[in-house]
């Protein structure tokens, strides 16, 4: 729901003036410690409930803009006050009496205390403005600390008391409880002397919020026989599961049409798989019709959330030490290298995290797609040649036929399981690795994966502990525990070094540069230049490194490349793949004496 779209605070707490725009059904409010943050939901507080948060009365002398209230002591014609301003989307039902949106602004005053001045648009005429007090009465805002302990249950189940009093059956079931216990008790008072009473018995609860708020949860975890206290015997982070649904609850079954939850780090006591459930969970919930959501967070599962309905805000200070808003396009220009610059390493961590997620969901695409591979593998009859990329592999055969002519005595077969032009650096390194490891004892023939000596292949060329080092015809490979599955890194030809020591060597540069160069009807392998990048002050620099290979991407026109242009190349242009062919032949003979052997 996005009920609210604009806040304005003037001179509350650690704000001198901020206003957030353009508010979605999900408004991600983020920084580091002591930045603020938290004041964002506190002023929204103060809005609905007149107090900054769900314990703690209004005071103006702790609420009031520390350095806005030296300016009041400098001088005796600045005023002391403070305002929280909400602009409203006009829900549709009201809209024929308010228009398409409206504002409130509440303002509070050194004089006035706890009571606070109100000013509605101009546009909202004042034989209209009791539909305006009639909207907010049917908003609940619901404060969410940091700290959930069992005072946030005992609040929410008086909320959940409050929700359930006027329904018929709950009244119901209140006066069964009063009559049986009457009737369990009639005896109590019978002699006492009618002068006293003629007729004392317990009545009916009068304050079943303060009741509700001592009531519990049972809980019974997957192979668990008996219930827990979920405040008392469970874990933070399985209470902190349990608060989102207990709001959705409320804000489902009272008597309010909108709801408004501040919600202070919902991730705290969370693992990161509970994390990214929670903030899937939530989102979820403010997109529905009753439910507007403002969180502030340190975690990268919720600053992680994008869509349409998610809004991001960051919170730092300035050099006045105020509280100042990043939002919209700058927040966009906020550089990773710049907020870790100002201490700050949620952008950092999260796009980190995001690169983990990439990868995970590229393995399992991978993994199911390797299950057919294998199953491939396993009907072929000679020993299989596996390349990260499909033009890896169209390279190789080029290179076979240019040297030896014909088809090669194994199979030269790519274990891409990305786009036709897909290599290492869409996850090909990533699946070679994941085949071999999938290779079984029983396999038919010898797998030798072949990775590119880039940083990507260096670190699937690791593998796991079932790989061990070995040295085959001067070689150094690596060789499954059982001997069916071996990996190799590209040999650098001598022209190469500085692709070696700069580990950027994929199989296009086993060509010389001449060869890389060639174009054909307008066709040619592109190559890009890596970027060095620095932080000088504020500043992020970026400059091209050399105009050499070694510092050069291969384009997405490999496939051209492979294609088109390789097979017009002399048998000379492949010279150095014969170092491939070597090896590939020394790891099969030395596989099959190893077999004749046993």
């Amino acid at each position: 729901m996005n009920l609210i779209d604009e806040i304005e605070v003037s001179y509350f707490r650690s704000f001198y003036k901020f206003k957030i725009r353009h508010l979605s059904d999900l408004n991600v409010i983020f920084g580091k410690n002591d930045s603020g943050k938290s004041n964002v939901i506190r002023a929204i507080s103060l809005f609905f409930s007149g107090k900054p948060d769900h314990v703690q009365n209004f005071d103006f002398n702790t609420d009031f803009c520390d350095n806005r209230l030296h300016e009041s002591e400098a001088s005796e014609d600045v005023r002391k006050f403070l305002y929280v301003k909400v602009t409203f989307n006009t829900p549709k039902s009201y809209q024929p009496s308010l228009g398409r949106g409206f504002y409130v602004k509440r303002q509070w005053t050194v004089s006035r205390g706890q009571d606070y001045h109100e000013e509605i648009s101009n546009s909202i005429p004042s034989n209209k403005r009791h539909i305006v007090t009639r909207l907010l009465n049917k908003i609940r805002f619901i404060y969410v600390p940091a700290i959930k302990d069992i005072s946030i249950f005992e609040m929410l189940l008086s909320n959940i008391h409050e929700t359930l009093a006027n329904a018929p059956e709950f009244e119901t079931a209140v006066e069964g409880f009063s009559t049986q216990v009457q009737n369990l008790t009639n005896a109590m008072f019978t002699t006492l002397p009618r002068d006293v009473s003629s007729n004392t018995k317990i009545g009916a609860p009068t304050q079943m919020n303060q009741l509700f708020k001592t009531l519990d949860f049972e809980t019974l975890g997957d192979g668990e026989t008996n219930p827990k206290s979920l405040t008392r015997q469970r874990g933070d982070g399985i209470k902190a599961r349990h608060i989102p649904e207990l709001l959705k609850y409320i804000s489902d079954n009272d008597s309010y049409d909108y709801h408004i939850w501040g919600f202070e780090e919902p991730e705290n006591s969370l693992d990161f798989v509970a994390a990214q459930s929670e903030a899937a969970r939530l989102l979820s919930l403010a997109k529905e019709d009753r439910v507007q959501v403002f969180m502030t967070t340190h975690s990268p599962s919720f600053y992680l959330l994008e869509g349409a309905s998610i809004s991001r805000f960051y919170v730092t200070k300035d050099e006045k030490k105020q509280s100042v808003v990043l939002q919209g396009r700058d927040l966009e220009k906020l550089d990773i290298q710049q907020a870790i610059g100002e201490g700050f390493y949620l952008p950092a961590v999260a796009e980190a995290l995001r690169g983990v997620a990439e990868i995970q969901a590229r393995a399992k695409a991978a993994e199911k797609k390797i299950g057919l591979l294998k199953d491939e593998l396993q009907a072929i009859t000679t020993p299989v040649i596996l390349t990260e990329g499909r033009t890896d592999a169209r390279i190789l055969l080029t290179a076979w036929d240019k040297l030896h002519g014909g088809q090669p005595p194994f199979r030269i077969r790519s274990c891409d399981t990305g786009g036709e032009n897909a290599g290492s650096g869409n996850g090909g390194a990533q699946s070679l690795a994941i085949c071999l490891k999938g290779i079984a004892s029983d396999h038919p023939h010898t797998v030798i994966g072949l990775f590119d000596y880039d940083e990507a292949g260096i670190r699937e060329y690791k593998l796991d502990r079932n790989f061990v080092e070995a040295e085959i015809g001067g070689q150094s490979v690596k060789k499954s525990m059982h001997g069916k599955s071996y990996a190799v890194l590209l040999p650098a030809p001598v022209f190469r070094d500085e692709c070696k020591q700069y580990k950027n060597l994929p199989i296009e540069y086993l060509f010389r540069d001449e060869h890389l160069a060639t174009e054909i009807e307008g066709k040619k392998l592109v190559l890009k230049r890596k970027q060095a990048t620095a932080k000088v002050g504020d500043e992020i620099i970026k400059r091209e490194l050399d105009d050499v290979t070694h510092f050069k991407d291969v384009g997405a026109e490999k496939a051209d490349f492979a294609d088109v242009i390789v097979p017009t190349f002399s048998p000379q242009a492949f010279d150095s793949f014969n170092a491939i062919f070597e090896i590939i032949s020394y790891i099969i003979n030395y596989e099959n004496d190893s077999n004749a052997q046993h």
